[in-house]
């Protein structure tokens, strides 16, 4: 174990200090977006077995500012195997802004269990995924300042842009890996976690035209400890910090979830700030370990004189699928 620690210290110093050179696909329900959040967690689980899991989310931001809205699609599947594998992949697909630019992520992925530990309190996995990155761009729907011109009344707009941007569509290689641990013993009422993951490691070229301009690496640091009030009551505090090229993200975030008597029912709710930008509200239901949940991002930002505050809402789905308890049958009952 202590030889785990030093090599995942070694690996944290070499990508702090690596040169970090915009933000990827943006959500506020970062662990409803399992296998994106750490691919170490592909096909994954500390609690009961599962046979498959099906993650979805949806993010729309800025309704109240723009007449293209930003938005985020997210859909994964991953399943456990066995000797400690697990295998999954997603689908991620970015549209921002009038000019309609797309970016869209296919990857699969596969995670394994380092740890050997025959009680399961000590869980350490470590992933990765590959696939291919597309992105598009409508350039017919921007306007460039080369298209102003003084007209009869006043500044007009020339429907030819004099812009020689080329291929419009793009195709990369792309990849990600992280490593995640959880400390899981039924017997005392905390379980800690951490991990960190690493995005756009092969720093695709992203570029339109002839010239190449690298996407910057994208390191997640995240960690937290579910906290167990009583039998029926829970709190989780968590935090992730992220680097992007000269972005930074700090998000702490505090749920509780309260589990009814006799049911496999339990409500929550939460809240989050994402520092100098958005308080989000979080609320849900879970039945069992599948999920459903519903979050609002109210702007903090100086785009709140823009915005009017409105931010982002967002929608997450989570289905986990045991054979041994068909959740269909159980919620038709």
């Amino acid at each position: 174990m202590k030889k785990i620690v030093i090599h995942i210290l070694i690996m944290l110093m070499v990508m702090l200090n690596y040169k970090l050179l915009g933000q990827d696909h943006h959500f506020s329900q970062l662990d409803a977006v399992i296998q994106y959040m750490n691919p170490a967690l592909t096909g994954m689980t500390w609690n009961e077995n599962f046979n498959w899991r099906l993650n979805t989310a949806y993010r729309t931001q800025w309704v109240g500012m723009l007449s293209k809205p930003y938005t985020n699609q997210f859909i994964g599947l991953d399943l456990p195997w066995k000797n400690g594998l697990g295998f999954g992949g997603y689908i991620i697909n970015n549209r921002a802004g009038s000019g309609q630019m797309n970016t869209l992520n296919i990857m699969l992925g596969m995670a394994y269990k380092i740890t050997i530990d025959p009680t399961n309190k000590h869980n350490m996995y470590g992933g990765f995924n590959i696939g291919l990155m597309n992105r598009t761009v409508n350039i017919n729907n921007l306007i460039f300042d080369s298209q102003f011109y003084m007209g009869p009344s006043g500044y007009e707009i020339s429907p030819d842009n004099n812009e020689n941007i080329g291929n419009q569509s793009i195709w990369r290689f792309d990849a990600n890996i992280g490593l995640y641990y959880r400390y899981n013993d039924k017997q005392i009422k905390y379980s800690p976690w951490g991990g960190f993951s690493l995005y756009r490691v092969t720093m695709p070229n992203e570029s339109f035209t002839n010239e190449v301009s690298r996407m910057p690496l994208h390191l997640n640091l995240m960690g937290g400890c579910d906290i167990a009030l009583n039998e029926n009551s829970c709190l989780k505090p968590s935090f992730i910090i992220m680097f992007q090229g000269k972005a930074r993200e700090y998000l702490p975030i505090l749920v509780y979830e309260y589990k009814f008597d006799n049911s496999p029912w339990t409500v929550l709710t939460g809240i989050a700030d994402r520092l100098k930008d958005a308080v989000i509200f979080y609320v849900g239901a879970k039945y069992d370990e599948s999920q459903f949940r519903l979050s609002y991002d109210i702007n903090t930002s100086f785009l709140k004189n823009y915005t009017h505050s409105f931010g982002a809402i967002e929608f997450s789905i989570i289905i986990v699928y045991d054979k041994n308890k068909p959740i269909f049958n159980r919620l038709l009952k």
